[in-house]
């Protein structure tokens, strides 16, 4: 099986999903960096909806002023004008129909490495909004999917690669350290022992089960495959709920993306993964990086 081309480097294609709102300006932004650090082609798809039969003209008799403008010319202006400058250098692609078919297709026909897409934000709230393109991209696209949620200041710094030690999340790892080669990456773990709640001095069992798990964390970064340029990561084991834990350390110590994997195998891990669309948007306040494991890597 040939490896994708996000695990032996940075993407050299990177595809913007866009459905020109305001919504995908961070997610410009974002690409636009990326591309710059990466030296990677854009390329930006916009889907349009099959027309409603009453904004045609099929008779031909209306007067040229109220005939409807044909909706393709119509995208392209706007996502020129939108995108700006940066059209001029990236390949445009509009298509009619399914906005998640046409997403993966695109980026499949164009050899793109990553997805990038941005969320909606409720003014109210405060929150942001995971739309159903979106959600439905997190479950299908086999191409990895950066869900960008905060403005493009500068390239990722923190970079949090959230695992449970099976072989999916050790793909996403690997994807990570090849997409930043020259960064020193934070691998969190968070777990919780079973039964100490219910020893009167759970305390010899705690150190027990930790150090079991600091010995599978040595072996799953042994076992994984590193790029030429690899740093030893900040390695950050706590016990406690992995999704609060990674919630709070992500707020607290300013962290840029979290990375994660599909498919993890803890229960834990399978609520955070299997939902992972909700709960990054939800609560976690930094872009995510949401990366599928092959077939033959989600066997444990």
């Amino acid at each position: 099986m040939n490896m994708p081309s996000w695990m032996n480097g940075p993407p050299k294609r990177i595809l913007l999903a866009t459905d020109l709102s305001p919504r995908c300006d961070r997610a410009l932004d974002r690409v636009v960096l990326l591309a710059d650090q990466w030296q990677a082609k854009l390329v930006i798809v916009h889907v349009l909806e099959e027309p409603e039969p009453n904004m045609t003209d099929p008779t031909g008799r209306l007067p040229s002023w109220r005939r409807p403008s044909d909706p393709l010319s119509v995208a392209r202006k706007q996502l020129h004008t939108d995108v700006g400058p940066v059209a001029g250098h990236a390949t445009v692609v509009i298509e009619t129909g399914d906005p998640v078919d046409a997403i993966i297709r695109t980026a499949e026909n164009e050899d793109c490495g990553l997805i990038v897409t941005g969320l909606a934000r409720d003014e109210i709230l405060g929150r942001f909004l995971l739309g159903r393109t979106v959600d439905r991209l997190l479950r299908r696209s086999q191409v990895p999917l950066l869900v960008v949620k905060n403005r493009a200041r500068a390239p990722y710094r923190h970079v949090v690669v959230a695992t449970d030690f099976s072989n999916p999340s050790r793909h996403a790892l690997e994807a990570a350290a090849h997409m930043f080669p020259y960064q020193r990456l934070t691998v969190f773990n968070a777990y919780e022992a079973p039964l100490s709640g219910r020893m009167i001095d759970s305390a010899p069992y705690q150190r027990q089960y930790r150090t079991a798990v600091e010995q599978e964390c040595d072996a799953f970064l042994q076992t994984m495959k590193k790029p030429d340029q690899w740093q030893s990561p900040n390695v950050l084991i706590e016990h406690g709920a992995p999704w609060e834990l990674l919630r709070e350390y992500v707020q607290e110590k300013a962290v840029d993306l979290v990375v994660l994997g599909t498919q993890g195998r803890s229960a834990v891990m399978e609520v955070l993964l299997g939902s992972v669309a909700k709960m990054i948007v939800d609560e976690v306040h930094c872009d995510a990086l949401v990366i599928r494991a092959p077939p033959a890597a989600t066997e444990i």
